[in-house]
């Protein structure tokens, strides 16, 4: 499975213009399949083994100029489309999505906004500050057997 994965980001290469980034990009992304606690960036560092000096440049990666999300996407997109069984109901691909709304106490943080509250419970305000985490993903797979969502896109 280490020489698909290996393969598929490997594929990735063109769509950065520096060799640095795109071996950050390699890094990081193994390290977001190897983690298993959910304590972001410093989760890749513990996991890998990277020295705790080069977390300053792998955070620096993700605010890199040389390189696009768009063109990550695009090819993302290309090689689930090419590789993945997908089925189709009614000549239709089944996308599934899901989101959920994280609580913040401080209004004044990056990307906190002020969230509509769904509840049918009175006890609850109607609006809370928070981030809203968003992901459409697309079902690959056989139907009769194990279906699997890819993930397409997120949005904050």
């Amino acid at each position: 499975m280490i020489s698909e994965i290996s393969r598929i980001l490997a594929s990735f290469r063109f769509c950065f213009s520096r060799r640095a980034a795109f071996i950050w990009f390699a890094t990081v992304v193994f390290g977001f399949l190897v983690r298993i606690d959910l304590c972001g960036a410093s989760s890749c560092v513990r996991w890998l083994g990277i020295k705790p000096a080069l977390y300053t440049s792998m955070l620096s990666f993700f605010r890199a100029s040389s390189w696009q999300l768009n063109d990550i996407l695009q090819h993302w997109w290309q090689i689930v489309f090419e590789r993945c069984p997908l089925p189709k109901i009614d000549g239709r691909l089944l996308l599934a999505g899901d989101g959920i709304k994280i609580c913040k106490e401080a209004e004044k943080m990056p990307a906190v906004k002020r969230l509509h509250q769904e509840s049918d419970n009175s006890g609850k305000a109607p609006y809370i500050y928070g981030h809203h985490w968003g992901v459409i993903g697309i079902l690959a797979g056989r139907v009769k057997k194990n279906l699997l969502c890819s993930p397409l896109c997120g949005t904050s």
